[in-house]
């Protein structure tokens, strides 16, 4: 923004303002001129096109009025409808001045009609979302991936991670020195059933470089009641790849790899930082916890159970690691079970997200303390939550 000061002195005054540019609109004050960059808009031939919508303010110190112009101005091709017919907006070819390098290519000319008398509009709120919707309306619906709101993916890119979206919450609070602790480092998931799928919610909204996601299995019906969100048309698919396509909105890092991490292929999780287990069978967790912690490569294991209990169902969530100490000292016990168990509800795909996502929380937290973004004060191996008991026993070293 060439006058951000003023633009900022406008925002503070007018909540409509500070609310547009909250949404993600690219906005500028110039010369007392309000612009809107990057509307898209159909060109004569559908192609998809954008241009900068600007309009005069009257202000009342620093208030918006109502807006005594019903003109505005536009800075690119003429939009046109589906059809290929020019909207009907008034006004024509006009050249405006509105900053150095900055000139209009035509103005437009619309009123509101009530009770079949044109009249001016009430709001310059009023003004802009008339607008607004009138020209990207063709472009929106014409165009899925077309959107008015440019700032957003400028200033996701001026921090330079993989998120898609600005982290203005670290921002707001000023975390920014926390958050980007992550910043460069590569996680990978093995096992992208319920738990494994919250782990990849939590982690699409970090500055990770990269989530690798290993799983060679499909989704099934049961396996949507257990993913977070819901995922159209993707029963059929590799897990992996529906939940690549579906974070990659989130964070450009997401990596598929359909793959079982198996003795063969274990030797690629050196690549990364830190691995989340998630698996359900217990000789591939021992294999895969085994091999990190060797080679002090730091982990969380997952795990679940569930059973009947005289009135409805016993849950229980687990997570153990980081290192090769915590390894050892819970492995072959129930705080690592290297052996799968028998019976249980749990592989009868009941239907128990809020478990997933609290084994999936827990995980993460134990994660971001490893990183020092959570301080930690115990220096227990691993946890076990029930949900009779509501009780959190942890497993603590013995010095």
């Amino acid at each position: 923004m060439e006058c951000a000061s003023e633009f900022r002195a406008l925002a503070s005054r007018n909540p409509f303002i500070q609310e547009l540019e909250d949404e993600g609109y690219s906005l500028d004050f110039l010369n007392g001129y309000f612009v809107i960059y990057g509307i898209p808009v159909l060109d004569a031939e559908g192609v998809l096109a954008h241009g900068d919508w600007v309009s005069p303010v009257d202000l009342s110190d620093g208030v918006l009025d109502p807006p005594k112009n019903h003109q505005a101005w536009f800075r690119g091709v003429r939009p046109h409808d589906q059809e290929g017919r020019v909207l009907h907006l008034g006004g024509g070819a006009d050249k405006v001045k509105v900053a150095d390098g900055f000139e209009t290519d035509r103005s437009f000319s619309f009123k509101l009609a009530e009770t079949g008398e044109m009249r001016l509009y009430r709001s310059f709120e009023e003004k802009v979302r008339t607008y607004l919707d009138i020209i990207t309306a063709p472009a929106m619906a014409a165009w899925p991936d077309a959107t008015p709101l440019r700032a957003i993916a400028i200033e996701a890119a001026r921090q330079g991670t993989p998120l898609r979206y600005p982290d203005t919450l670290s921002a707001r609070y000023h975390f920014n020195d926390v958050s980007f602790l992550l910043r460069d480092r590569k996680v990978a998931i093995i096992g992208l059933g319920g738990t494994g799928s919250y782990i990849l919610d939590f982690l699409a909204r970090t500055h990770l470089a990269r989530i690798a996601l290993f799983d060679d299995d499909k989704v099934h019906v049961h396996t949507l009641f257990r993913f977070p969100g819901h995922m159209a048309r993707a029963i059929g698919m590799l897990k992996v790849d529906a939940l690549a396509q579906l974070y990659g909105n989130w964070h450009s890092g997401v990596v598929p790899i359909p793959e079982r991490v198996t003795e063969a292929n274990v030797k690629q999780l050196a690549d990364y930082d830190f691995v989340f287990i998630a698996l359900d069978h217990g000789p591939s967790r021992l294999l895969v916890a085994d091999w990190l912690s060797a080679r002090d490569i730091p982990f969380v294991d997952c795990g679940m159970g569930l059973n009947r209990a005289p009135v409805g169902l016993n849950g229980v969530v687990r997570i153990t690691g980081t290192d090769r100490g915590a390894f050892d000292r819970t492995v072959h016990t129930a705080y690592l079970p290297s052996a799968d168990p028998e019976g249980g509800e749990y592989r009868r795909q009941g239907q128990i997200a809020e478990l997933n996502a609290l084994n999936a929380t827990l995980a993460v937290i134990r994660f971001k303390q490893h990183f020092g973004i959570y301080e930690r004060l115990d220096e227990a191996d691993s946890y076990i939550f029930e949900t009779a008991s509501f009780d959190l026993d942890k497993l603590v070293r013995k010095p």
